[in-house]
């Protein structure tokens, strides 16, 4: 059994902190403007790299924009509340979703002629009022990710340093931005495939470490449990992967990502490659909770949340291991935020319908850092942002979706619109018919209870969210179609440009060859 559990007394000492995190930025710096001098001046590979990515590069992208430091406080989280049933739904849930981008990113390409994000198509197809409010609930979702990042690498810096983690904090934004800055998406790209490299090696050594020196009994790990599967971890199978798919379609991370690809091949061998690369990080990064409480340096008595389950088996070992971590989390947290930066930077310059000048959009991108920065020093509740961006693009995303199909090319901007309220409504509905009371249903928008809840709601919150939003927008649209029929007015059909133009240029070839027969 492995000893030492407290993890009050950091085993990295102030000035080996300091060499390890900014010797670990400083290499980013270099090889970040180094990738970067090819596209700095290209607008097209700065913001979009379109068909730029071979299969192996993206399979390491996707790993990049999968994870960050955060995985070292929730999945181990999730293994101590539901076993290994609920590591193997958070990561099934984790990974899965980058199929849904196989699949539709050859959608997205076919139907929306820019081929570059899900808002171009959205301005596309449903028009300018849609448009604007997915490229805000886009940066949003960009801004939180940022923001729980930062707020975890705060925590890992101030959990295994004596340093005050503000200043490493800000030097990390201060450097991915100088590098995406410089080089944009491209930049981003050719970075994250390195250091995904390396943080796969660096997990790979952790992992050695901690099997050689960790050996928990029969007993220990019959003892504390978490072998058998469990309710909670079959519900989480089902809540995360809904919560994780549809919140990954905001992010501009991943469809930077997706139109990468040089090809549609490349992509679905990209998602294969990604899949399992991401399954298996994140299954032996979650491993930790469960082992830790088997080894006994954490326990459901203590006051050490579960959340630092990982971070207590790294203070029984040596000093050098703790220094492995810090370098791994810093490496990470480099790859999170130039993600979102990078993402950040397409979505205003989708917002702006690609009319700012891209300095202007770097500028901005800069003085976002400024409140996101702030937000992080606040350290809110991570996994409650998390849940409610996750329910709310659970009862947004769908309608949208349906404008690829051409037949549903009678769904109006206003058919969406009120599908992404219905969602919404249609989870307060829920809670108050599960729940018994008004107050307390309606109250489940907020997931006041959290995720580890004992009972159905927040399974079937995540669930009665996309049903709700379909149902909702398919009723307003019948009912809209048959207002214009009964006011003799012309059904409303989306028709695509190239449409347009393939009948326009029929209708000319018939008038002439008309005019040569006469």
């Amino acid at each position: 059994m492995a000893d030492g559990s407290d993890t009050s007394d950091p085993k990295v000492s102030s000035p080996a902190a300091n060499a390890l995190i900014y010797m670990t930025l400083i290499c980013f710096l270099a090889l970040g403007l180094v990738a970067g001098w090819r596209s700095h001046r290209n607008a097209g590979l700065f913001l979009k790299a379109i068909k730029s990515q071979a299969v192996w590069a993206l399979s390491l992208n996707f790993l990049a924009v999968n994870i960050g430091s955060g995985i070292f406080y929730s999945l181990p989280e999730v293994g101590t509340i539901a076993g290994i049933t609920g590591v193997f739904a958070y990561s099934f849930a984790s990974s899965v979703p980058l199929f849904v981008f196989a699949i539709f990113g050859p959608l997205f390409r076919k139907y929306n002629s820019k081929q570059w994000s899900m808002t171009a198509f959205i301005m596309e197809r449903f028009g300018r009022p849609l448009h604007i409010l997915y490229s805000i609930i886009c940066t949003l979702f960009v801004g939180m990710y940022m923001v729980s990042e930062l707020t975890t690498i705060y925590g890992v810096f101030k959990l295994l340093t004596p340093l005050k983690p503000l200043a490493p904090m800000i030097v990390i934004c201060v450097i991915t931005t100088i590098y995406t800055a410089f080089g944009g998406v491209f930049a981003s790209l050719m970075t994250d495939a390195i250091q995904c490299i390396l943080i796969f090696v660096l997990i790979i050594v952790a992992v050695i470490v901690i099997g050689v020196n960790v050996h928990p009994s029969k007993e220990d790990i019959e003892r504390a449990g978490l072998v058998k599967p469990t309710k909670m971890g079959g519900e989480l199978f089902v809540i995360l992967t809904l919560a994780i798919m549809f919140s990954n379609m905001y992010h501009q991370g991943f469809w930077q990502r997706t139109f990468a690809s040089r090809n549609d091949r490349d992509l679905r061998w990209a998602t294969f490659f990604g899949f399992w690369l991401v399954f298996i990080i994140t299954t032996l990064v979650g491993m930790a909770g469960p082992l830790a409480a088997w080894a006994g340096t954490w326990s459901p008595d203590s006051d050490v949340p579960g959340s630092s389950a990982f971070f207590t088996i790294i203070a029984s070992m040596d000093g050098w291991v703790s220094g492995l971590t810090l370098v791994l989390t810093t490496s990470l947290s480099c790859c999170a935020i130039d993600t979102c930066q990078t993402a950040m930077f397409a979505s205003l310059y989708d917002l702006a319908e690609e009319r700012l000048n891209i300095w202007v959009v770097r500028a901005v991108v800069v003085i976002l850092n400024v409140p996101v920065i702030f937000l992080a020093m606040r350290a809110p509740d991570i996994l409650q942002v998390y849940l409610l961006a996750d329910l709310l693009a659970s009862a947004t995303i769908l309608p949208v979706l349906f404008g690829l199909f051409k037949r549903f090319n009678f769904i109006h901007w206003t058919d969406a619109l009120v599908g992404c309220f219905g969602g919404i409504i249609a989870v307060g509905a829920f809670g108050q018919a599960y729940l018994g009371n008004r107050h307390d249903g309606w109250r489940l928008l907020l997931l006041d209870g959290g995720l580890y809840v004992t009972d159905e709601r927040v399974l079937g919150a995540f669930c009665f969210a996309p049903l709700g939003s379909v149902v909702f927008m398919f009723f307003f649209a019948g009912l809209r179609m048959g207002v214009t029929k009964l006011l003799g007015r012309n059904q409303y059909c989306h028709i695509k440009k190239d449409e347009s133009n393939e009948d326009s240029e029929t209708q000319d070839s018939i008038k002439s060859s008309s005019s040569i027969k006469k």
